[in-house]
């Protein structure tokens, strides 16, 4: 079974707020799967973290990622363009820069899920290389 799962802003807000409603549901997944937290997110989630949580929180998870407490993920110049074309398709959305990204990520490393609160958008975005993504919690 293939425990990899690329996390969204959302899933990693609900990982680091105790309070959230899905804190201990993102906690279960975190436990049991190999996290993969893509460069495209880090603004935001620094962000809503420094904003609602504090800087401290925001800066503790920086620090798990650096210590290598999950996997990063890059995206080069082309995967840039791939996304905006992927933006472009789902205009009517409309999708953004960092969910694009996920799909253009999710597709490189042929990784299927997806840790996210956002099901909205992906559950309505089709992959050209992926038959479908499975979301959690």
């Amino acid at each position: 079974m293939d425990r990899r799962i690329i996390a969204d802003t959302s899933g990693i807000i609900a990982f680091l707020d105790r309070d959230d409603h899905h804190h201990s549901s993102v906690v279960d997944v975190i436990k049991t799967h190999q996290i993969y937290i893509p460069v495209t997110v880090l603004p935001e989630v620094d962000y809503l973290a420094t904003k609602y949580l504090g800087e401290r929180v925001a800066r503790s998870f920086l620090e798990d990622l650096a210590d290598g407490y999950f996997d990063y993920l890059s995206i080069a110049v082309d995967d840039i363009n791939k996304a905006t074309k992927i933006m472009e398709r789902y205009k009517d959305l409309p999708l953004g820069f960092v969910d694009a990204s996920l799909i253009i990520l999710a597709e490189h490393y042929q990784i299927r899920k997806i840790l996210t609160l956002d099901r909205r958008h992906f559950n309505l975005i089709q992959s050209d290389y992926i038959n479908y993504l499975e979301l959690f919690p």
